[in-house]
């Protein structure tokens, strides 16, 4: 090139950004930076915490130890982790289907885990755990993320995968937990496997599970609720509450117990008696009375507002 030649003004001015990439990462809002720096800020003290915590205990420990008191009050650490799950005892299986995080809202996901969570502790803390799998965990989705910031979950005693639990167990032996469902969950059958679904939908995907476990030809059950307890608000139960009534059935205490213990006191639980007739048609009978009267009242309301309205227009 001569030094008379212009240089071509591409090789001087900056390239133009492509339109498609700059509209798949959109600039962040003010909220969503917030957030995000605070996600990051809660990962960076997180392991500084928890060092601070432990070292709390240590001291706690040595004061009870100097004042002669006991230093703790449940099973040790290496209790625990001998307390495995023995295949050969175990009369049913457990599963939590994991496939829903892109139906759940980052906090709910968050919601689930922390489920989960309570699970796998009062599972290594029964006297006889249960077999507990997870499934559906989508490689780099929501779920597994999530499940990412408890230190050492993939040594939990629970068998991970990211497949469907219809192919890791024979459909004949898996019953699909819904309340849905028309059939009452009266026994633990052996050798069978409970999928518990691992929504947290607040109600937005009412039938869901139910409605996938008709479509993959597998039995479905609800647990007996109505017919062991009477109950003045919804039914709704989380993942920790459900499995922690299997647990507790499989070990041999009775439906009505179970759920007396496990139902949170704000659900107003009580045991239904032998002389309550119609079990749970006569709570929907009830609701469906009171509905009524409900939209009589409001009829007689509409009625005599309607009437001041013409009086005051004569």
């Amino acid at each position: 090139m001569s030094a008379e030649e212009p240089v071509p003004a591409t090789a001087t001015e900056p390239s133009t950004p492509d339109p498609v990439t700059s509209s798949e990462n959109p600039p962040m809002s003010k909220r969503q930076l917030k957030k995000q720096l605070k996600m990051q800020k809660w990962e960076e003290t997180k392991k500084l915490k928890r060092a601070k915590e432990r070292e709390k205990m240590r001291a706690r420990k040595l004061e009870a130890i100097k004042a002669g008191l006991p230093t703790r009050t449940g099973p040790s650490r290496k209790e625990l982790k001998r307390n495995k799950v023995d295949y050969s005892r175990a009369d049913i299986s457990v599963v939590v289907d994991l496939s829903f995080d892109e139906m759940m809202i980052d906090k709910d996901v968050a919601k689930c885990v922390k489920q989960l969570l309570r699970i796998y502790t009062m599972n290594r803390r029964s006297e006889r755990p249960i077999p507990l799998h997870f499934t559906g965990i989508r490689e780099g989705g929501a779920v597994e993320r999530h499940l990412k910031r408890n230190d050492g979950y993939q040594h939990w005693d629970v068998q991970f995968s990211a497949g469907a639990f219809v192919d890791l167990f024979d459909r004949e032996r898996l019953v699909y937990l819904t309340s849905e469902s028309d059939n009452v969950l009266d026994v633990l059958e052996k050798d069978h496997v409970y999928v518990i679904g691992g929504l947290v939908d607040h109600n937005q995907y009412k039938g869901h599970c139910h409605t996938l476990a008709d479509r993959l030809g597998i039995r479905h059950a609800r647990l007996p609720l109505s017919e062991h307890v009477v109950i003045k608000t919804r039914t709704i139960l989380t993942i920790n509450q459900v499995f922690e009534i299997l647990m507790k059935v499989q070990l041999g205490k009775k439906w009505q117990e179970t759920l007396l213990e496990v139902l949170p006191m704000r659900k107003g639980a009580k045991a239904r008696e032998p002389s309550d007739e119609g079990g749970a048609g006569s709570d929907q009978e009830s609701a469906m009375d009171e509905a009524k009267s409900e939209d009589a009242e409001s009829g007689v309301v509409e009625e005599k507002n309607g009437k001041d309205e013409e009086e005051k227009n004569s």
